[in-house]
C-alpha cells in the first residue's frame, strides 16, 4: 500500500496512514509509530513525526476471541443444552441458533496486540499539512484519476470558497457597523453601513417615548451625533491558488485588506455649513455617499 509523506517546511514529516481494513471489524488501532515512537494525530488520517522515519507501524488490538459458550442460567441445563458448548458444537447446531443465542453467552479471551508494518512504497511530497477543521477549506482541481485521493488534494491547484460569507461575519462583528447586506439594491458586492461620529464630537438630547401613546416624554438622554457612511465592496467569493498554502496566504491578505477598508471609514464635520454637511474620509473608492 502506497504511503504518502509530506516534508513540512517546519521540519516535521507527515505521513498519510489510512485506517486498516480487515476482516476483524472490532479490532482497534491503538497507536501509530515512526521508528517505534508515537506520532501525533492530524486530520484526515495524517500523522506527524519530528524526523523522517525508516519504519512505520500501527499497533492493532484485535477483538477478544470466543473460545466457548456457557448457559446463561445453569438451571436450564439438559442433555440437549449442556452447561457449555465448544465453538464447533455451537456452530454445528444450525437448526436452533436463535434458541442457542437466548440460552448461551460467549466466553472470550483477550488477544495480544498485533503490529502492522506499512511496507510502502513511500512517496514524498513537499508542502504543508491539510487544512485543519477550523481553517478555510479547499476545493482542488484534480485530474480525474486523482479525484479519489483526498489526502493530498491541498497540494494541487484549486480555490478556497466562502470569502464573502467570512467577511460579512467579520464586518457584522465590528464596532459602529449597523448593517451588512449582499448585493444591496442590485449593486454587486457587500454593502456595509457604518455609523461614525464627527471628528469634533457633537451630541443631542434624545427624548424617551411613551410605550403606550408613542409620544415624546420630557425624560431622555444625551447621545452622540453620528453620520451614516455606506460602501459597497467588490469582494470575490473564491480565492484561487496553485496550492492550498498559496491560496490561504492570499485569503489572509484579502481579509486584512477588506477589514482595513471598513476600519478606515471616517467623517469630518464641515465647518462652513455648521455641521449640516460632512466630508467623507477613508475608503472613498468604495463609498456610496
Amino acid at each position: 500500500m502506497t504511503v504518502y509523506a509530506l516534508h513540512h517546511p517546519d521540519g516535521r514529516w507527515l505521513y498519510h496512514l489510512p485506517k486498516l481494513a480487515g476482516r476483524d471489524w472490532q479490532a482497534k488501532t491503538t497507536g501509530m509509530l515512526a521508528d517505534g515512537q508515537p506520532m501525533g494525530a492530524l486530520p484526515a488520517d495524517w500523522w506527524s513525526a519530528p524526523a523522517e522515519a525508516s519504519r512505520l507501524t500501527a499497533v492493532v488490538q484485535p477483538a477478544p476471541k470466543t473460545v466457548s459458550y456457557k448457559l446463561r442460567d445453569i438451571a436450564t441445563e439438559s442433555v440437549r443444552y449442556p452447561a457449555t458448548l465448544t465453538v464447533t458444537e455451537f456452530n454445528d447446531r444450525d437448526d436452533d441458533h436463535d434458541t442457542l443465542w437466548e440460552l448461551y453467552t460467549s466466553v472470550t479471551e483477550d488477544q495480544p496486540p498485533v503490529e502492522h508494518v506499512f511496507e510502502g512504497p513511500i512517496v514524498v511530497l513537499e508542502g504543508r499539512e491539510p487544512p485543519q477543521p477550523g481553517e478555510p477549506q479547499w476545493v482542488a482541481d484534480l485530474p480525474h484519476f486523482l479525484t479519489q485521493r483526498p489526502e493530498y488534494r491541498h497540494l494541487f491547484p484549486g480555490h478556497i470558497p466562502g470569502l464573502v460569507v467570512h467577511m460579512m461575519r467579520a464586518f457584522e462583528a465590528m464596532p459602529r457597523v449597523k448593517h451588512v447586506f449582499l448585493n444591496f439594491q442590485n449593486r454587486p458586492g457587500i454593502y456595509v453601513d457604518v455609523s461614525v461620529p464627527y471628528d469634533e464630537p457633537r451630541t443631542e438630547f434624545r427624548h424617551d417615548t411613551s410605550w403606550r401613546t408613542g409620544k415624546k416624554l420630557k425624560s431622555g438622554r444625551t447621545v452622540p451625533v453620528t453620520v451614516s457612511r455606506t460602501v459597497t465592496l467588490p469582494i470575490p467569493d473564491r480565492v484561487p491558488g496553485a496550492t492550498y498554502e498559496e491560496a490561504l496566504s492570499s485569503w489572509h491578505e484579502q481579509a486584512a485588506y477588506w477589514t482595513g477598508v471598513v476600519e478606515e471609514i471616517s467623517v469630518a464635520a464641515c465647518h462652513h455649513c455648521d455641521g449640516n454637511g460632512y466630508v467623507p474620509q477613508g475608503s472613498e473608492k468604495y463609498s456610496n455617499n
